[in-house]
């Protein structure tokens, strides 16, 4: 019984003690509750903060104001709403902007006509040859040709005359050999400059087959290589010619002519001409002008002469040209003012020349070729202070080629 009375009032108070300190710890966690939800509820506190340790605090920064609200705009008061307009659409432009471009498609892409960049598929252009035409640079029309050809072209001449000499020759005039006559002759010329020429030829635009260089009265025998076949074979001579074509207009055309005779055969002599070219509509010409001609005679004084041609040039088609040629040629002007002055007749002193040429040219590449062929007689009508003859027993048949090439362009023109 003392034991159950000691022990009972020892359980009463333990359970007592619990309950108080059980309620105790209920009511700080419900404070301690109700002090954080406060905590949480109030603003954020900005606090002093350390850029690191040694440093000393600043001082909490201010919050910065709240932007002020904008006010509205005093709105005016409303008007009447004026009359629906019709808006104009403008059309959608189809150009390719330059701002904005596309790659290029691919082979692989589906392409469509309105892409710019679309190009259609082709096989690939043939390469063809870069080198111009010599008609591209002459003329290939006779009648319409410069005097002097373009600067860089190169002409090679061939021509053979065969023909019949009657006149009988004066110890004291080199007129040359009489009988059958037959010549080869080789020339060459070349256009150096601009509207200037030399070479070594006896022909020249609008002076050939008129009579050049004397004695030979057109029969040949004047070349770079020059020889004759009859009546008696040796070499000839070589003129050398320079000409410089002062005026190049459309319809007129002039030049200055200087050659030299470079004796093998006969003696020196020297040719000043004035050679002149009026064209119309590009396919008819008229070539005429003055040639003086000195030639040295060993047996008396020297042989002057003063020729003037006339030839007309017409072209058939653009290959096709045939020429009528004829002149007047003063022979022997020393002679023939002795005779005018003492009344001797020591003729004949004055020839008209007749004779009429066809030919055609043809183009290979980048070379042109004249082909001509020509018949005319060189003394056709002759007369002096008191007599006049016909002569048609002295004749001559030329056949010729002229090859064009403009070997200094190279595919274009300087």
């Amino acid at each position: 019984m003392q034991c159950g009375l000691a022990i009972g009032p020892r359980s009463v108070l333990g359970r007592t003690v619990g309950l108080v300190y059980g309620r105790l710890v209920c009511r700080s966690f419900c404070l301690f509750s109700v002090f954080s939800l406060s905590l949480l509820a109030q603003p954020a506190i900005s606090f002093a903060q350390s850029g690191g340790w040694g440093e000393p605090i600043a001082s909490p920064t201010k919050p910065e104001p709240a932007p002020a609200e904008l006010e509205p705009a005093p709105q005016a008061p409303p008007e009447a709403e004026p009359p629906e307009t019709v808006e104009t659409v403008e059309p959608a432009r189809t150009e390719p902007n330059p701002d904005w471009a596309d790659a290029p498609p691919t082979e692989y892409e589906q392409r469509s006509p309105e892409n710019p960049d679309w190009v259609e598929e082709t096989e690939p252009p043939v390469i063809e040859n870069t080198k111009r035409k010599a008609s591209e640079f002459y003329d290939i029309r006779y009648a319409n040709r410069s005097l002097t050809m373009p600067r860089g072209m190169m002409r090679g001449t061939f021509d053979t005359v065969v023909g019949r000499r009657t006149e009988d020759t004066p110890g004291d005039r080199p007129f040359g050999p009489t009988g059958t006559i037959s010549t080869m002759n080789f020339g060459a010329a070349i256009t150096l400059a601009e509207d200037f020429e030399i070479g070594f030829s006896r022909y020249r635009m609008g002076s050939y087959p008129d009579i050049s260089v004397f004695p030979n009265f057109g029969f040949g025998g004047e070349g770079l290589i020059t020889f004759s076949m009859s009546p008696e074979a040796k070499f000839g001579d070589i003129p050398f010619y320079a000409r410089f074509e002062a005026l190049d207009r459309e319809h007129a055309k002039l030049g200055f002519d200087a050659v030299f005779r470079i004796p093998s055969r006969t003696e020196f002599g020297f040719l000043g001409g004035i050679p002149l070219r009026f064209v119309a509509q590009e396919q008819f010409a008229f070539d005429t002008g003055f040639q003086f001609a000195v030639d040295t005679n060993p047996q008396g004084p020297s042989v002057w002469t003063l020729n003037i041609p006339f030839t007309f040039v017409a072209n058939a088609t653009d290959q096709i040209f045939v020429k009528l040629n004829s002149g007047m040629t003063f022979f022997d002007l020393g002679h023939t003012i002795s005779a005018a002055t003492s009344g001797l007749i020591r003729g004949p002193f004055y020839f008209f020349p007749l004779g009429a040429t066809i030919g055609g040219t043809v183009e290979a590449g980048t070379t042109m070729m004249d082909i001509f062929a020509s018949f005319r007689f060189p003394t056709l009508y002759g007369f002096t202070t008191r007599a006049s003859a016909l002569n048609a027993e002295t004749w001559q048949v030329t056949i010729g080629f002229n090859i064009y090439s403009p070997v200094l362009f190279k595919g274009s023109a300087l």
